[in-house]
């Protein structure tokens, strides 16, 4: 017994690089550690992939509290106080089961003691009755997405595809229609790639701890009971299998009898030019610890790396695993490995039916978003949220056809590029820079006139154009270049490219 806790206690020192890389060093044989670790090119290349969540919480569609800023996720996590309700739909039925909670309020004020899982029956009856998935893939691709990461499983636990491994708490809890295989074929049909998120580290259907202190919380939810493990670990293999998916995405850790190196190996067999993410820590770990009073503190800091990271220093650790990920977050500037940003065009993933399109992210700011997560070295996975009938409301579409139209004449700066010396100039107007071989592009956010002045680059250049604009005259002047075009090119953005 005292070996176990010592043992354990020794696993609790080493959470912090647990949280951030993903894997404990002795996890994995030092081959799959680099394959892991370097991404393929097509995922370097790509930059813009669609993510989605959907399911049963779409069908009340509702979360309180406003979106997040930036940073403050990780401000939640390590602070007492503050707010109380996140602002996610997908975590209906967490807030729904804390006591006095404002989801709580509403839910019995529209539904009355009718328990979570009466959406699953609901949501798959709509489903059956709307949902185009050609439709979704046609607006992916017209947005200019390169691939797509669909939630096969949140931590509600309900599965998108007709999984022949049963859950052992809640019979039946997942879609007849198999969801995942359709979206992945009309994907695909596109040219885009396809891949699956999958909730490793939460189900709520095993265990579900609701008081009201979300960290302690979710650490005390996760992957309990030695039935989980197994249950994660045939639910992915099924998922390589059927789906043969680009990605794997992890969230919240991965249970620590789940055969994490035994699968990654496999996955890697069977897509050689696959990816996953960080989040594949051993969480279950937290679960444990979370038990013993007094343990707050400790959990909030171990949890800040499960949502953020900033000046990375275990960057280049043998134990990393995967691309990094920031959720409703950025970098601070460039870095030398590969990560995504993941958001919403709203406050929340799944669909929140009380947002409106001044709650979205318009074309521009995705344009800004995408450009400066490209100049750091970042892919960014913008979330859309369909309702639970399968439609992708207009007002998160609008944006995402403003980003397609603006990437079709300036595609060439954000595809297949690489971060430069800098990611953006010391002085003048904004800008974001990217690189591919002998060519540099000057990203200038918002519209330009006639005539417009940005920092020239320290970057041997003998040509210069403007993307999608007849470029009449360049003036030098010291460190300042001023353009003057035939006519004023509107936004969101304009592309100075320099060819050496």
């Amino acid at each position: 017994m005292i070996a176990n806790q010592l043992a354990r206690c020794a696993r609790l020192l080493a959470l912090p690089l647990l949280l951030v890389l993903g894997a404990c060093s002795d996890s994995l044989p030092g081959d799959l550690h680099q394959h892991t670790r370097d991404t393929p090119a097509w995922f370097e290349d790509a930059k813009f992939g669609i993510f989605i969540h959907w399911g049963p919480a779409s069908v009340p569609a509702f979360a309180a509290g406003p979106a997040l800023t930036p940073g403050e996720l990780e401000e939640v996590l390590l602070h007492e106080g503050g707010r109380q309700e996140l602002p996610y739909v997908e975590w209906y039925s967490y807030a729904l089961a804390r006591p006095g909670s404002e989801t709580a309020a509403h839910h019995a004020a529209n539904y009355g003691d009718a328990p979570y899982a009466d959406f699953g029956p609901e949501f798959e009856s709509r489903v059956k009755q709307a949902w185009d998935p050609g439709a979704w893939a046609e607006l992916f691709a017209r947005a200019g997405a390169q691939y797509v990461v669909l939630v096969t499983k949140h931590h509600d636990g309900y599965t998108l595809w007709p999984s022949e491994v049963a859950n052992p708490h809640r019979p039946g809890w997942g879609s007849g229609r198999d969801m995942v295989g359709e979206l992945a074929e009309a994907v695909r049909a596109k040219g885009m790639r396809f891949g699956v998120y999958y909730s490793t580290g939460l189900d709520w259907t095993f265990r579900l701890v609701s008081e009201g202190d979300l960290v302690r919380d979710v650490m005390r939810s996760a992957a309990a009971g030695e039935d989980y493990g197994p249950y994660v670990h045939a639910h992915m293999k099924e998922l390589i299998d059927r789906y043969r998916p680009d990605i794997l995405w992890a969230d919240i850790g991965y249970p620590s009898d789940g055969r994490l190196a035994e699968l990654l190996q496999y996955y890697f067999e069977v897509v050689p030019e696959g990816a996953v993410n960080d989040r594949w820590g051993a969480v279950d770990v937290l679960g444990e610890i979370a038990e013993y009073p007094g343990t707050t503190g400790a959990m909030k800091t171990l949890a800040r790396w499960m949502v953020a990271f900033v000046d990375d220093p275990l960057r280049d650790d043998p134990a990393r695993v995967g691309f990094r990920t920031a959720e409703y977050d950025s970098l601070p500037g460039s870095v030398p490995y590969k990560w995504e940003a993941t958001r919403g065009l709203g406050g929340s993933f799944a669909f929140n039916a009380a947002e409106t399109a001044d709650d979205m992210l318009d074309a521009g700011e995705l344009v800004s978003f995408l450009a400066d997560t490209t100049a750091k070295n970042g892919n960014v996975l913008i979330n859309v949220g369909p309702d639970s009938y399968g439609a992708i409301p207009d007002i998160q579409a609008a944006p995402l056809l403003g980003l397609g139209d603006w990437l079709e004449t300036n595609g060439e700066a954000i595809y297949g590029t690489r971060p430069w010396l800098h990611y953006r100039n010391s002085t003048g107007r904004d800008l974001r820079y990217t690189l591919r071989d002998d060519t540099l592009y000057a990203i200038v956010p918002g519209e330009v006139g006639v005539e417009f002045s940005i920092e020239s680059p320290d970057f041997d250049w003998t040509s210069v154009h403007v993307l999608g604009a007849r470029l009449e005259r360049a003036d030098g002047d010291g460190d300042l270049l001023t353009l003057t075009l035939e006519q004023p090119l509107a936004g969101p953005a304009a592309v100075v490219r320099f060819t050496r």
